[in-house]
């Protein structure tokens, strides 16, 4: 037994039978009342990495909360949980996690409060996301603190301080691959109104570190990113129901990216932004401005922020740009009202300069008097260069939501072509559907199917595509009180790898991180309550995919699979708990040249709700 598992069962132990003895001390201005959960049973499991284990153990969940003279005063709260699986999903956890989370707030009442927060995670059941599908399984632990202090003294300038700290890591099972990621951010922010005019501050600084090795068969990828920004706005109202806006940023980045990339970017983006707004007659005007003097540095900010890599240096050259954009709204008639929408983007990159205008308008329908349920949205709009038209753009939107006797249909299409992003560097057209049809039966019978999709491109570039499909069934039966369930899903694209999953590609960028993907998964599950206050579940998901990435130039095939069945009873007597549970699990990862994780494993466990005080 390790040195933290004994400091958590002596803790659980003072927790759990200390306190009702403590509980009858009273403290003047102490108000606390504690409740939770302890459980004690049998466990055993075997695989073919550790060996077999089991025996007996104590574990449970509580919480404590309270305040000492007043709760604007001081207040607190904690949650600490020891091998209580539970925790993890819904019982279905191939680890006993534990860990606990805490938050004290002080001066809550006042114009001075602040407040300080913790959370400590060991051995839980994470994933490593794969778009559309169900991702690998990975074991992760987490650490974070966070403490703030605001000063909000009426007419004076409000301040708010804060400074956080979290830090995580993870291995996929069935491979090599280790994740580790830490992040420290500080931030001031502050406001102020005089004479009519809303004024404002920020400041930002945040460090973030990651490591990885061995994801999908990679070599070392690790990132260190710093941030810091700081900026003003101000505001004022005008006539005619109007107000307008002013405001500035600056944000100095710096991104070094080590293990087999060995690439680094750097430098200094400045942001100006104005929006007016107004009523015009009927028509409600809004007008925005934006100039930004680094594109690319905006840019690889926001592929960053999505999960992406930095473009390569060399691949920056000077830039800027200035975006201008006004709309407007009108009620042609009820149920029916139009938006139109005018836009111009002027850039400079390199030698070079470029102009850009796009205009259109859009017609929402309210359909319910004649199609109950439905409602449409249907725009065109029009890109024009200095050069030429560069092509119209399809804007479509239909929900449709109807009850028909015992039938329940719901349906949803969105379809955009040939959409500008607010970074005016590409284009991006997505289409996305969903649809549901339910139907009641008599004695509490229900059936449902449902399905959906989606589609994202870039018409710049060929081959940065994602798309998704997904079908889903379920039946209920309130007689027999059972359900059951069942789900396919499938999914293929371009991404990037991070440290936390593979994420779609956020634009058509040179990276180094892109993996093409190809997986699919599915799964049921069953349960039934043969009686009351008993429940009896198994379910089964498996998931498979291909994955190809360029390592030293070299392509990389990884076959990857997942298989999870589990099990599992649970009977409540009074406040008693009787649960019992199995599962195997199984997951592998060809390019990581280690032998696939296979893991069984069972428990029984009795345990008891109650409140100490």
């Amino acid at each position: 037994m390790g040195p933290r598992n004994q400091i958590l069962i002596y803790a659980f132990s003072l927790l759990f039978w200390a306190l009702p003895a403590a509980a009858q001390v009273e403290f003047e201005g102490l108000h606390a009342s504690m409740a939770g959960d302890v459980n004690t049973g049998y466990s055993g499991g075997f695989g073919n990495q550790g060996g077999s284990d089991h025996g007996l153990g104590i574990g449970g969940s509580g919480t404590l909360a309270g305040s000492y003279y007043n709760p604007n005063f001081l207040s607190f709260s904690a949650q600490p949980y020891y091998n209580w699986s539970q925790a993890n999903s819904d019982g279905v956890s191939i680890f006993d996690t534990g860990g606990y989370s805490g938050n004290v707030s002080i001066f809550g009442g006042s114009h001075f409060p602040g407040s300080i927060s913790f959370n400590q995670v060991w051995d839980s059941t994470g994933t490593f996301g794969i778009p559309g599908v169900t991702g690998l399984t990975t074991k992760d632990s987490s650490r974070g603190f966070s403490i703030g202090w605001s000063e909000l003294v009426p007419g004076l300038p409000s301040l708010s301080v804060s400074y956080a700290r979290g830090s995580a890591s993870g291995s996929v099972l069935g491979s090599d691959a280790e994740t580790k990621v830490t992040t420290n951010s500080f931030g001031i922010q502050s406001g102020y109104r005089l004479a009519g005019w809303t004024l404002g501050a920020a400041f930002s600084h945040v460090i973030s570190d990651s490591n990885s090795t061995g994801l999908l068969g990679t070599a070392e990828v690790g990132t260190n990113s710093t941030s810091t920004g700081y900026g003003f706005n101000v505001g004022h109202s005008l006539p005619l129901h109007g107000g307008f806006g002013l405001g500035f940023t600056r944000t100095e980045y710096s991104d070094t990216f080590g293990g087999s990339t060995g690439a680094a970017s750097n430098g200094t983006t400045d942001n100006a932004f104005a929006n007016l707004n107004f009523l015009l007659w009927r028509f409600p005007i809004s007008a925005t401005a934006t100039y930004t003097d680094n594109l690319y540095g905006s840019f690889e900010d926001y592929l960053l922020a999505n999960g992406g890599t930095a473009v390569q240096a060399d691949l920056s050259p000077e830039s800027r740009s200035l975006l201008v954009n006004v709309s407007t709204v009108y009620h042609l008639m009820p149920h029916v009202f139009v938006t139109a929408f005018l836009g111009h983007t002027e850039m400079y990159i390199g030698e070079q300069s470029f102009g850009g205008t796009q205009f259109g308008a859009t017609v929402n329908f309210n359909l319910g008097k004649r199609f109950k349920g439905l409602t449409a949205t249907l725009g065109i709009n029009d890109n024009v260069s200095e050069y030429n038209n560069t092509g119209t753009a399809l804007v479509a939107n239909v929900n449709y939501y109807r009850n028909i006797g015992r039938w329940n249909f719901l349906a949803t299409y969105n379809y955009n072509q040939f959409v500008q992003t607010m970074l005016p560097m590409y284009q991006i057209s997505n289409m996305n559907y969903s649809a549901q049809i339910r139907r009641q039966f008599g004695e509490g019978l229900s059936v449902s199917v449902g399905g959906g999709g989606g589609r994202t491109a870039f018409p710049s570039v060929s081959g940065d595509t994602s798309q998704a499909e997904s079908v889903s069934g379920g039946l209920s039966w309130r007689l027999c009180r059972c359900q059951v369930s069942g789900n396919y899903s499938q999914s293929t694209g371009t991404s990037v790898l991070t440290a936390t999953g593979l994420v779609a590609v956020p634009g058509p960028v040179v990276s180094n991180n892109l993996v093409v993907y190809k997986a699919q998964s599915h799964g049921f599950s069953f349960s039934i309550s043969p009686l009351r206050a008993m429940s009896i579940s198994t379910s089964y998901n498996e998931s498979t995919g291909n994955t190809l990435g360029l390592v030293s130039s070299n392509a990389l095939f990884s076959n990857n699979e997942n298989a999870l069945i589990s099990g599992q009873l649970t009977y409540n007597y009074r406040k008693l708990n009787f649960s019992a549970s199995v599962l195997q699990f199984q997951q592998g990862i060809s390019s990581s040249g280690t032998l696939p994780s296979m893991v069984t494993s069972y428990y029984f466990t009795v345990s008891r709700w109650f409140k100490l005080f």
